[in-house]
């Protein structure tokens, strides 16, 4: 589906050069400073198995469905990854021994809205759109958009020497994200022709959820330390 990779690719070459994604790639800042974000993640992760789950359709045995099914099985504990990895992270163990009242503040604040909104928009969309089709492209836009985090993150933590050891940011979700990334278009949508007005609604739903990551990336990149934050007090 050419119409399909072509806004996929543009996009992803797009989100790339978001400030975020331009930050964790810089090798001028201390990694440690790169990584400072990453309690801001904390809804996404955790909410991204209810995106997986408004995807669902028990009922629809159809190949497409089944896809999405078998996408939502591979994806839907990824949140555990996450977990750990904090435990292994200065700036995830700096989220765990936050009080509890100051960390659920913090992960519902104004500052966090637009993670919150990337998961609420996401679900919105699989929601509205309730078919096989829309609900694999909703997927391929969501695989898309975070392999343009994976990319740099791995080359981050690598610099860490956390690479095989991270979980969520390191090298194995890589290669899962990588491994799908390689299966084309046409093999995941197991031959559907899409009429012209699918055609036009799958190019709306990927800059849905690519504007939504776009802001949810501009506020994890808020959400970073500065120099100065990351300095013991005197």
């Amino acid at each position: 589906m050419d119409y399909l990779d072509d806004i996929l690719d543009l996009r992803s070459a797009r989100l790339r050069q978001s400030a975020l994604c331009s930050f964790m790639a810089d090798r001028s800042v201390d990694p440690q400073q790169r990584l400072s974000f990453i309690p801001a993640m904390m809804f996404f992760t955790m909410g991204f198995k209810d995106i997986l789950a408004a995807l669902r359709d028990n009922s629809d045995k159809s190949p497409l469905q089944v896809s999405v099914h078998r996408y939502a099985d591979e994806d839907g504990f990824h949140w555990l990854w996450y977990l750990e990895d904090l435990d292994a992270i200065d700036h995830g163990r700096r989220l765990l021994q936050l009080p509890a009242a100051q960390a659920f503040t913090d992960v519902w604040s104004l500052e966090n809205h637009a993670t919150r909104e990337a998961v609420y928009h996401a679900i919105h969309l699989a929601k509205t759109w309730r078919t096989p089709f829309y609900r694999m492209v909703l997927i391929e836009a969501l695989d898309a958009t975070f392999n343009c985090f994976n990319e740099p993150m791995v080359a981050l933590v690598d610099e860490l020497g956390l690479v095989e050891r991270l979980h969520y940011f390191g090298q194995f979700h890589h290669r899962v994200g990588s491994r799908r990334a390689s299966e084309r278009l046409g093999a995941t949508f197991a031959g559907y022709q899409p009429c012209a007005d699918e055609r036009t609604t799958a190019v709306f739903l990927v800059n849905q959820v690519f504007d939504a990551f776009k802001r949810m990336f501009d506020c994890w990149y808020a959400a970073r330390l500065t120099t100065d934050l990351l300095c013991p007090a005197a």
